[in-house]
């Protein structure tokens, strides 16, 4: 897990507390603070920091969220590595269940479903659902990411093999899977929501990062490396164009009615 000053110490603590409640407790618990973070993050940090269980690296300069997990998943002592995000909220066997999961199925990355929720998770706004088997995943990455990041459990040696994430690249994590599955790693995701997702209050902003001309420009320059891995021909390569690429500078309020209403379940 990556915290920043952005974050809210209150949602960092029961991200926190919904890993410590796992029926399937990790081993360690790695919290990369990339650069400074706000004085209620610290002090919980600073309590953390009593608990053998936690590996705290703190980072003297904000360097991303790439960068962070990289620095993190590197540090770790162990083969299998779980993703979080500092505000989301992980189901209490979201570990059991995936780590079976992985290890009935001989997979390397395993993820799962989420429910996007606003003020808390009693407020349910939408519910992203990815394809359960590794080729209808692949057919499905044509496209979209085939796994919701924050959920996905993995074998440290992928990250080894890929020499982790590309600070360069955005999004990172859609890159890193593409890459993961050109060196013949197998994908899975459970048919089980896993981790309830924050949205927050105000929905604009949250779905705001995915939007816009600078968003499209980043999406772009990922597709063009596609096509030079090799994992777009020019037919792939036009789709998402002429898909995605007009949805990104739609005006915001049809580009939020479509991710709603066209992208997710709706509640």
């Amino acid at each position: 897990m990556s915290v920043y000053k952005n974050d809210n110490d209150s949602f960092f603590k029961e991200a926190i507390e919904s890993v410590l409640q796992q029926t399937y407790l990790p081993s360690e618990i790695i919290l990369v603070v990339d650069g400074e973070v706000n004085i209620g993050i610290d002090s919980l940090l600073l309590d953390y920091e009593k608990n053998k269980l936690f590996n705290i690296i703190r980072l003297p300069k904000n360097g991303g969220l790439a960068n962070a997990l990289n620095v993190g998943i590197q540090s770790s002592k162990y083969s299998l590595i779980a993703r979080m995000d500092s505000d989301d909220i992980c189901f209490s066997d979201r570990f059991e269940k995936q780590v079976e999961h992985l290890v009935k199925y001989n997979l390397d990355i395993v993820g799962g479903q989420i429910i996007e929720f606003g003020k808390d998770i009693n407020d349910v706004v939408s519910a992203r659902k990815v394809p359960l088997e590794h080729l209808e995943m692949i057919d499905f990455m044509k496209v979209r990411s085939p796994f919701s990041h924050p959920t996905i459990l993995f074998q440290k040696n992928v990250f080894e093999k890929l020499n982790g994430y590309d600070i360069k690249t955005f999004p990172e994590d859609y890159d890193f899977f593409v890459r993961a599955y050109l060196n013949g790693f197998r994908f899975g995701n459970i048919d089980h929501d896993v981790l309830w997702f924050r949205l927050g209050e105000d929905r604009s902003k949250a779905i705001k990062r995915r939007w816009g001309v600078q968003y499209a420009k980043n999406e772009i320059k990922l597709y063009k490396k596609f096509l030079h891995m090799d994992f777009y021909n020019y037919v792939d390569f036009l789709k998402v164009i002429f898909l995605k690429i007009p949805l990104r500078v739609l005006p915001f309020p049809i580009y939020k009615y479509v991710y709603f209403n066209i992208l997710r379940k709706n509640s």
